[in-house]
């Protein structure tokens, strides 16, 4: 997993299997990590290399994930990059199931799709 931070934003690049349980992890790590509001957060998750065997039945297991990003960030914006369609439509379920007003999830096919719903301007994200 590479991680790079520019500005206001974290891009993540996820290349390995990833279970429910890694994905609860390094959210409650993430998490961890910001001791101070207020907060706005913006990321980039590049999962079009990742593999899983998420289903479904296992999004209810984000419940308390959901609860907690929602209370700890002032502003959380999740773009995620995937190239999988069956993986596409279990994080669109995903979005269904966030009731907050601070924290929210877009799927996205590509990199300036998802860098402009989180406006920011590709290529010069790529300088910084």
């Amino acid at each position: 997993m590479d991680i790079t931070v520019r500005e206001d934003m974290m891009e993540i690049e996820i290349d390995r299997f990833v279970t429910i349980e890694d994905i609860v992890e390094a959210v409650n790590r993430y998490a961890d990590g910001f001791d101070r509001l207020p907060s706005n957060h913006k990321l980039v998750i590049n999962a079009t290399k990742c593999r899983s065997n998420i289903r479904l039945r296992d999004l209810s297991k984000l419940d308390e994930v959901n609860r907690l990003l929602s209370e700890r960030f002032d502003l959380l914006k999740v773009a995620i990059l995937l190239s999988d369609p069956m993986y596409t439509a279990i994080c669109m379920v995903y979005q269904q199931l966030i009731k907050s007003d601070r924290y929210f999830v877009q799927v996205f096919s590509t990199r300036s799709a998802a860098y402009s719903w989180l406006g920011k301007d590709v290529y010069s994200a790529k300088e910084c």
